[in-house]
């Protein structure tokens, strides 16, 4: 025998239902609390820098020299001798060379 059809879901109050193509979408109404929220979250994003770039750079030459020197700048200082160093070394070089 064949299964039996599915009841048809009861609609809850305040929900709507959407049929976009075969998948259903419930939509609920957001609280006060979760508005405050996303506006406060979007406000922030149209505030704050959101830029991320990409240079291409060869780094033979500082990972040899942070694999000659990482063992005495750990003794010496207790940290590991990171990248970090080296980056803003290099953009303060190129920002001193070519103002913005």
């Amino acid at each position: 025998p064949a299964p039996a059809p599915a009841a048809p879901a009861v609609p809850v109050a305040g929900e709507t239902k959407a049929y976009v193509g075969a998948r259903t979408e419930r939509r609920t109404k957001m609280s006060r609390m979760r508005q405050r929220v996303a506006a406060r979250l979007k406000d922030a994003q149209n505030t704050a820098a959101m830029l991320t770039t990409f240079q291409e750079c060869d780094m033979g030459a500082l990972m040899e020299l942070r694999t000659e020197h990482k063992e005495a700048f750990f003794e010496k200082h207790g940290v590991k001798l990171g990248f970090m160093s080296a980056f803003v070394k290099a953009s303060t070089a190129a920002l001193q060379e070519i103002p913005a």
